[in-house]
């Protein structure tokens, strides 16, 4: 399971990094935890994503995927924003 965690964190770095760091707002952030906080495949032991393996946190910081502008979930419950 690290593994899988580690290549799909690197792959959406990587897609963040070529963007430009995009962040999203703390409304976004905390929208995205909210709802991440009621999905199924959240695991509130480890606080992560079962899905896409990603650690699932409502702080506005850089190893925060629901803080990065550019992803979105890998189950469609929450989609990129377009950041100007």
């Amino acid at each position: 399971m690290w593994r899988y965690r580690v290549l799909t964190f690197v792959k959406s770095l990587i897609w963040h990094i070529s963007l430009g760091l995009p962040k999203s707002s703390n409304e976004t952030i905390q929208c995205r935890y909210n709802i991440c906080l009621n999905c199924d495949s959240y695991d509130q032991v480890n606080k992560q994503c079962l899905e896409c393996g990603c650690n699932i946190s409502n702080k506005s910081i850089f190893l925060n995927k629901l803080a990065w502008a550019d992803q979105s979930c890998p189950l469609n419950k929450w989609k990129s924003v377009r950041v100007d």
